[in-house]
């Protein structure tokens, strides 16, 4: 409507969502049992290799530093029952939400094929847990669901032999629909960031709560739980309020400790503070990866168009 965007939340997931997609995933999984067992190297699968072992280990070892809690990445299953035990035993919600956030970057992303090319070994989808699975509850708006509706038919008229694409064909089509399904979900991804970026230049957020996900040389990744929103805090942007100092501890973990240059400092002085008040101010800050802070969430006034999150401080209120 040429507007603004008015209202800024993360989506809620329901019990009537949860229900749909149980009802999808079993009716996806078994047309690919049916293709695969009538249509042979021609059925269009959907794969999902195993997470980068790196990036997991280090989820791992970060979780056991920080909360004393060991999450068995050895196969969706057990990584599903570790964060399941996790929010049972922990009676902080935002530290389960942060480890899954945390378990979402090494993941990879899942792709089509088809069958005839692959072992059979790499037809299976690590995050369900499943040998195999295809896309077929969606063909209006996937077309790899139109050429797995195509081949059910097939199945069904005992016409597979004519169909009139070969194995290589479709797995060739399987290739370009994961090459435009990727700029499709980049795409999208921009799209959300830009018009968040427009709410926030007409509502800046000075004061929320993050979290730190992960430490670089000069950047850190911090989550913003009330945005659902992961994206980089660049330390040169606070250089004129802070004196930052990066470095590697003694056990290999990347921290970044933070100190206001002034009593300026926004975060220093909570409205409403009298002088004589100065048990709110603060000295230092120290950033390891889970670390809690108070930040402020605005619009980046530079090209190109981006949500800009600045350190406001140490988090003392309630999540």
């Amino acid at each position: 409507d040429g507007e603004t965007p008015k209202l800024c939340a993360p989506y809620p997931i329901r019990d009537s969502n949860r229900l749909i997609e149980e009802f999808m995933l079993l009716a996806n999984y078994l047309v690919a049992q049916r293709l695969i067992t009538h249509a042979s190297g021609r059925a269009l699968l959907r794969n999902h290799n195993p997470p980068i072992e790196q990036g997991m280990q280090q989820v791992v070892d970060v979780s056991r530093e920080s909360f004393d809690f060991h999450i068995d990445t050895t196969d969706s299953k057990t990584l599903q029952e570790s964060l399941s035990r996790l929010s049972r035993e922990c009676d902080d919600a935002l530290v389960v939400q942060c480890v899954t956030e945390s378990l979402m970057t090494p993941m990879r992303p899942a792709e089509y094929l088809a069958a005839g090319e692959l072992d059979e070994a790499d037809w299976s989808h690590f995050a369900l847990n499943i040998p195999y699975y295809t896309h077929f509850t969606s063909p209006i708006r996937r077309y790899p669901d139109v050429i797995v509706h195509r081949l059910l038919q097939a199945t069904l008229d005992e016409e597979v032999d004519d169909f009139p694409q070969t194995q290589k064909e479709i797995h060739s089509a399987a290739l370009h629909c994961n090459d435009m399904r990727m700029s499709a979900k980049k795409a999208q991804e921009r799209s959300d960031r830009v018009f968040l970026s427009l709410y926030l230049k007409t509502n800046p957020i000075s004061s929320t709560l993050g979290v730190c996900l992960g430490v670089g040389e000069k950047t850190f990744t911090v989550f913003v739980p009330s945005l659902g929103l992961s994206t980089r805090v660049f330390l040169q942007e606070h250089e004129d309020e802070f004196d930052v100092n990066a470095f590697e501890d003694d056990d290999g973990g990347r921290r970044i400790v933070i100190r206001p240059k002034t009593n300026d400092v926004p975060g220093m002085q909570r409205p409403g503070d009298g002088e004589g008040n100065a048990g709110d101010s603060w000295k230092s800050l120290d950033v390891r990866v889970f670390t809690k802070l108070e930040v402020a969430c605005t619009c980046k006034m530079q090209p190109p168009i981006d949500v800009r999150v600045k350190v406001v401080g140490p988090w003392k209120g309630e999540e």
